[in-house]
């Protein structure tokens, strides 16, 4: 509030008095003086008529008045201790001491002209001279009169320090504030502000204290004051959480040129900033720049050390141990030397230089202190450990709980020798982890030891407590890397105790959790197939889609494109199936499922009935993986040939696979008909007679159709096989029931008995086939079948006068003049030149275009 009260006291006081000097009157209640009193009191009106001056009294030494007294003197002040890098705190108390003084002989000239200058002079003159309590009610006496004085600011700060120096905290506080808000700028403002800042800092209103401090840096005329209120400034910013702000203001300090007592600490505070804001670059440079030219050397070293870690950290580990040593170099006693002898090791330690932490620790002269030597110790049984050494690892580890048990490296000690126990296989883990949770240890370190226990396990093939522990660790606090693995690892263990369905369910948490773990497109995979053994095809086919898609450079993708393939065609959409298998050969060319692949696709290219589209992927599939792939390639290549019409390669693909095993000729039956019926029609006996009787191999008789038979016995004949040719007749015979079938078979079986020389029972034959058929070619078939049993028999004249029976009774343009051809050679044999002449004659006449083929033909 605005000093209102002065002026309505000043007012009343003009009117009572008539009087030429001014009584001495305060404008606001001031705290008692504490006993005992200065001599110097001020003087009231009822008890001093007239004017005679306050200069006039007995005046004190300054010897008498007591000495000044801080503003806040509670066990908390001066509570935010800085670091070793800060100036003392009385420092800061002393920014502001010279910060406001008299101009020489003010406060001497008490007859001026002006009253209100007269009265601050008289004012001003008992404060230089110390004399606070006898000062600080002329200042009152000033300010209730002359409220509009240009001299109030300087009034108005004074009266404030009386107080303070007086040890009456709050009217000093007061009057610092109203100054602050009366005054509003100005060097005087500058130092109330300052002086109550540092009354809030010093109670920990460190937000208060920082918009105090920057109103004495705005306001403050001497470059000494500025910096300190800047540095204040920036350090309640920075404890009030507002460290943004306190960066620019701690850069501002740290820039500042000429004698700087903060700068140090400024460019510390920096550092540590940059290095809680993860700039580890920045923090770096921070540090190693004040590690050169610090002024005090444990700043040097904590600066050093703390950019030998940063280096470290930034990767460049010959700086980081240039900066460590350097630290150590500076040999100052205390805790940086430790730390930075502790980093030294740490940093060998990473660089995985685990025989030179075991050297610098056997070369150590000097015995650490209490606060490093645990974590010497933990590093010294780590590096025993990582160098394999478990044994001596777990030496260590059960010295450092002994002599530290309630250390933390202690604790990570319990932790660490579980690690050499599970590294050694020690069958004894499951029961140590047992007795380490017994301990009541942190909930993160109790999950990792039940994760030791939970692998201890399934290494003892004990699979079920390992699977029902793994789960029980998905929901744990293991970091979500390790909480995936579980979940990977207890469906693998449920997949052991061939529990799908919890297999399934484990898999599926991983997937569902993290999907973007390394081993969420191996559960994809896992769970797909387990969809896929379920017969849940659609749920399989969604998870491979979802591995090509979404995980398409993992080593899983080859796979689900192959499943995704077999999985479609157990679905039968071959379309989607073979576009699939095309992609994974186009994808993975040399992939391990390429004969597969091409197996497939040709087989749905068969099935399509394109049978030209199936060829070269069933031919490349048994090129890939004959063992596999040969039996099954070969039969559709087999009936893909036949139905391209294509004998010579349907022949070869039928002579490959018999080759392989000559007792499967069951299996290409029906190719082997249409083969020797191809080769029949085409006159090619010799092949007819190959692909017929592989027709009827292993078969019973009567299974075969007659019509093989009957094709097999004319190919024998022409191949002069008569025995087989009469074994063919027969089952033919067998079989057949129509008249002229039988007419055909007992024709066929005589031509086999006539060439085996069975001249009795080709007759025989030849006159059933002329029975059954008494008219047509197959009477005349067996009318010159007649003849030539005759002509075996060396009755010529017989025999001619059968074959021209059938010259005479029919005109056929192929059996006939084959009946006159040979007639006239039987007449010839039987020396009736005449009658062979006269055949010849008729031959030439009616079939005058017919071509002899006997040998005797003239």
């Amino acid at each position: 509030m605005r000093l209102r009260t002065w002026q309505i006291f000043s007012l009343s006081i003009g009117l009572a008095s008539g009087l030429q000097s001014q009584e001495v009157r305060r404008a606001l209640p001031v705290v008692p003086t504490p006993a005992p009193a200065p001599k110097a009191q001020p003087v009231y009106p009822e008890q001093v008529p007239g004017s005679q001056s306050i200069l006039g009294e007995k005046i004190p030494s300054p010897q008498s008045v007591e000495p000044r007294k801080p503003v806040e003197s509670s066990p908390e002040a001066k509570a935010s201790s800085g670091s070793a890098a800060e100036p003392e705190a009385k420092q800061r108390d002393q920014a502001t001491e010279d910060e406001i003084r008299l101009a020489p002989n003010q406060g001497q000239n008490t007859q001026a002209p002006d009253p209100a200058k007269n009265q601050l002079a008289i004012a001003d003159g008992l404060y230089i001279r110390k004399l606070y309590d006898l000062a600080a009610p002329e200042y009152e006496k000033y300010l209730g009169q002359y409220p509009n004085d240009s001299g109030r600011a300087s009034a108005m700060y004074r009266l404030a320090d009386c107080y303070g120096m007086l040890g009456q905290q709050e009217p000093a506080l007061n009057t610092y504030r109203m100054l602050i808000e009366d005054i509003g700028s100005g060097e005087y403002v500058g130092s109330a502000a300052f002086r109550l800042a540092s009354h809030e800092f010093d109670k920990r209103n460190f937000s208060d204290a920082a918009t105090l401090y920057e109103k004495a840096f705005t306001n403050a005329r001497t470059p000494e004051v500025k910096l300190t209120a800047r540095y204040y400034q920036a350090k309640c910013l920075e404890l009030s959480g507002k460290k943004s702000d306190a960066k620019t203001a701690y850069q501002d300090v740290a820039k500042t040129p000429g004698k700087n007592p903060y700068r140090d600490a400024a460019r510390l505070s920096l550092a540590y900033y940059a290095l809680e804001n993860n700039q580890r670059q920045e923090a770096f440079d921070l540090f190693n720049d004040l590690g050169r030219d610090a002024v005090k050397p444990v700043v040097k070293a904590e600066a050093l050390t703390r950019a030998g870690v940063l280096a470290s950290d930034l990767k460049q580990k010959d700086k980081a141990d240039q900066l460590i040593r350097a630290a150590i170099a500076l040999n100052v006693e205390g805790k940086w030397k430790q730390v930075a002898e502790l980093e030294l090791m740490k940093l060998q330690y990473e660089g995985d230089k685990f025989a030179q932490v075991l050297d610098s620790y056997a070369k150590s002269t000097n015995s650490p202190g209490d606060e490093t030597r645990p974590s010497i110790m933990l590093l010294v049984a780590n590096s025993y450990r990582q160098l394999g050494k478990h044994q001596k690892a777990l030496e260590l580890y059960n010295q450092l709980i002994r002599i530290y048990p309630n250390a933390p490296e202690a604790y990570d000690a319990r932790y660490q020798k579980l690690v050499s126990l599970d590294a050694l296989k020690d069958p004894s883990l499951v029961q140590e982890v047992d007795s380490y949770l017994a301990t009541g240890p942190s909930k993160e370190r109790a999950d990792k030891s039940k994760l030791l226990k939970a692998q201890a396990l399934f290494q003892l093939n004990r699979y079920e407590p390992a699977a029902r522990l793994y789960l029980e660790l998905t929901n744990s606090s293991l970091p979500d890397p390790y909480k995936a693995d579980c979940f990977y690892a207890a469906g693998y263990a449920f997949l052991l105790l061939k529990d799908n369905q919890s297999a399934t369910h484990a898999f599926s948490g991983l997937i569902n959790k993290y999907p973007k773990h390394k081993m969420a497109s191996k559960a994809l995979l896992k769970r797909a197939i387990l969809y896929q053994e379920a017969k849940n095809f659609p749920a399989a086919v969604t998870d491979f889609n979802r591995i090509i898609s979404d995980y398409s450079t993992s080593a899983e993708t080859e796979a689900a494109l192959l499943q995704k393939g077999l999985t479609l065609g157990q679905q039968g959409d071959y379309g989607q199936m073979t576009a699939t298998f095309r992609q994974l050969l186009k994808t993975y060319p040399n992939t391990t499922g390429a004969a597969q692949a091409y197996y497939w696709i040709g087989w749905a290219a068969f099935e399509a009935k394109k049978y030209q589209d199936a060829v070269a992927p069933l031919v490349k599939a048994r090129e890939l993986n004959a063992n596999e792939f040969t039996e099954r390639s070969s039969l559709r290549l087999m009936l893909c040939y036949q139905s391209l019409l294509k004998k010579a390669e349907a022949a070869k693909e039928v002579d490959d696979f018999l080759k392989k095993d000559a007792d499967k000729t069951s299996m290409v039956a029906d190719v082997c008909r249409w083969l020797g019926t191809e080769f029949y029609n085409e006159n090619n006996y010799g092949q007819a007679a190959k692909y017929l009787g592989l027709t009827a191999k292993d078969i019973e008789p009567v299974k075969v159709d007659k019509s093989v038979w009957f094709m097999l016995a004319k190919s024998r004949n022409e191949l002069k096989d008569y025995p087989d040719a009469i074994e063919a007749a027969n089952h033919f015979l067998e079989a057949a029931t129509e008249p002229a079938d039988r007419s055909q078979g007992f024709l066929a079986l005589g031509s086999a008995q006539l060439g085996a020389g069975q001249l009795d029972a080709a007759q025989k034959s030849a006159e059933q086939a002329l029975t059954l058929q008494p008219e047509g070619r197959f009477n005349a078939e067996a009318r010159m079948q007649l003849g030539d049993v005759e002509s075996s028999r060396g009755n010529y004249e017989n025999a001619a006068r059968s074959y021209m029976s059938v010259a005479v009774l029919y005109e056929d343009p192929e059996v006939t003049p084959r009946a006159l051809e040979h007639a006239y050679e039987a007449f010839q044999k039987a020396g009736n030149q005449p009658q062979a002449t006269k055949t010849l004659s008729e031959l030439k006449t009616r079939f005058p275009n017919y071509s002899l083929k006997g040998s005797t033909a003239g």
